[in-house]
């Protein structure tokens, strides 16, 4: 979501100058987002813009998604016409746990990768491989960026999904499997090892985890619960847990690491410039260094009520 937020903002930027932008790299990784696009000149081109964007309406019980482009297109003969996108795509309720929605954006719904700039990038690594100090970093992103589905905006969360029916979760492969089984494609994300990106519809998702659930029973739920209603319908598709061969991606196959522990303990941003250490700080700086500043500390306090006592005892001038 971060990253499509961003990318409409630096949409919006562009097409005050009469530009607009073409991303080739989009990530997310530890604690930050970084972005690579081209840049195009192009009036005309602009107006497509509508087309990139989207709202997002998001239901507060069960986290299915929902988009609504901004616009949309009227082609007739060799002219198009460019028109406010249709609404609303969602009622007022959730068709699946009767919950409301959170509406948020615009966020960018196009692409946010070249797949064919990555593939090329990922293939100039590897060739180069000791000229990249982090090369297994690099190299597991843009391999798992290749895999991607590249339009399909968002993904879900599988222990989501499973925290909503308060179920035993089924493995990933498992879950993929009966997704591909169903007609639909799926695929892991870069932004979180348990995400799963995919253009089955939530009625699809829900319906296929219900069937699990009735192979793995749960304990009963008060009747107002998210999950409760959701797992009171019957399921329209019989889903198919059987072993795909595509459940698995070419890297997974290959057993190419796809995300690799952080670098060190508690990897992530660093205090706050200027902030007092205190003994709460020692699993995150260890016992030495956090001593070691309290004693510095405290030889600074001293010394500035040592002056301020030789201020005060100074003699007052007449």
């Amino acid at each position: 979501m971060a990253l499509r937020i961003l990318l409409a903002c630096i949409e919006s930027h562009a097409n005050r100058y009469k530009r607009y932008i073409v991303p080739v790299l989009s990530v997310q990784m530890d604690f930050y987002v970084r972005v690579f696009v081209r840049i195009y000149t192009s009036a005309s081109a602009m107006k497509n813009t509508p087309l990139k964007l989207s709202y997002v309406y998001q239901c507060t019980g069960c986290d299915a998604f929902h988009l609504q482009p901004i616009g949309r297109t009227v082609s007739k003969n060799t002219s198009v016409r460019y028109l406010p996108g249709f609404a609303p795509v969602v009622p007022q309720e959730c068709s699946h746990c009767q919950k409301k929605f959170n509406m948020g954006g615009p966020i960018w719904s196009a692409p946010i990768h070249d797949q064919e700039w990555v593939m090329n990038i990922l293939s100039d690594v590897k060739s180069m491989k000791d000229r990249y100090p982090a090369y297994d970093r690099i190299s597991a992103v843009l391999t798992t960026i290749s895999e991607e589905l590249p339009d399909v905006p968002l993904f879900l969360s599988l222990h989501n999904l499973c925290a909503t029916l308060k179920c035993t979760s089924p493995s990933a492969v498992i879950f993929r499997s009966a997704v591909i089984n169903a007609g639909y494609r799926i695929s892991g994300t870069h932004v979180n090892p348990l995400g799963l990106k995919s253009d089955a519809p939530m009625d699809v998702i829900w319906d296929i985890m219900r069937c699990w659930v009735k192979n793995h029973p749960v304990k009963a739920q008060p009747a107002d619960q998210p999950g409760s209603v959701i797992l009171a319908k019957e399921p329209v598709l019989q889903a198919n847990f059987a072993r795909a061969v595509a459940s698995l991606s070419k890297a997974q196959a290959k057993k190419v690491a796809r995300f690799l522990p952080n670098p060190e303990r508690h990897w992530g941003p660093k205090l706050r410039a200027g902030r007092q250490i205190t003994s709460k700080h020692i699993s995150l700086l260890g016992e030495e260094k956090v001593n070691g500043c309290l004693s510095h500390q405290d030889s600074e306090l001293d010394a500035k009520r040592q002056k301020i006592e030789k201020l005060e005892d100074a003699p007052a001038e007449s």
